[in-house]
């Protein structure tokens, strides 16, 4: 393959053979520095990658939209049935380069697909001007506890009832 090639950045939908590096990136993209979050709140968060049975049924129940460049992933983001966007990560050297916009493009017309008037997610410190950007708007902030740490997050909602006629997020 020439560099052309393995420099050029593909969106898909994951298959059942990507979960496991799916839940490393993860991992990777929550454990990064500079996090907006202390070593303790991250490793309550994630203290290892999800794997296994139970993270493959977490995916497969979604709509797992991936970037990748070449043979490699770079990022996730997935959709319920009923509207939440439950993940999205990027490896942390993919940020910045577009890729969570193509990402929740892809979502965002599944979920026109499935009828559904809006996506809500719960974004983490660092997800929040993303998703701002891409136009969700802010519902509240509030804080879960996982594991004796405290985590503060967003809600956040985005409306389809606004997509231009080709789906596209305005």
């Amino acid at each position: 393959m020439d560099a052309s090639a393995e420099s050029f950045v593909s969106y898909r939908w994951a298959r059942p053979e990507d979960y496991e590096t799916l839940g490393q990136i993860m991992y990777d993209a929550i454990h990064a520095q500079p996090s907006a979050y202390s070593s303790a709140q991250r490793q309550a968060w994630c203290p290892k990658p999800p794997s296994g049975p139970d993270w493959n049924a977490k995916l497969t129940a979604q709509h797992v939209a991936v970037a990748v460049q070449g043979q490699h992933l770079l990022g996730m983001v997935t959709l319920g049935p009923d509207g939440y966007l439950d993940l999205a990560f990027l490896l942390p050297e993919a940020r910045g380069n577009g890729h969570l916009r193509q990402m929740v493009s892809m979502i965002q017309t599944r979920a026109l697909s499935l009828e559904l008037v809006a996506i809500t997610t719960h974004a983490s410190l660092t997800a929040q001007a993303p998703f701002a950007a891409l136009g969700f708007d802010l519902l509240r902030h509030e804080t879960v506890e996982r594991l004796g740490q405290q985590l503060p997050r967003a809600l956040m909602r985005l409306s389809l009832e606004t997509a231009g006629p080709d789906g596209a997020i305005r």
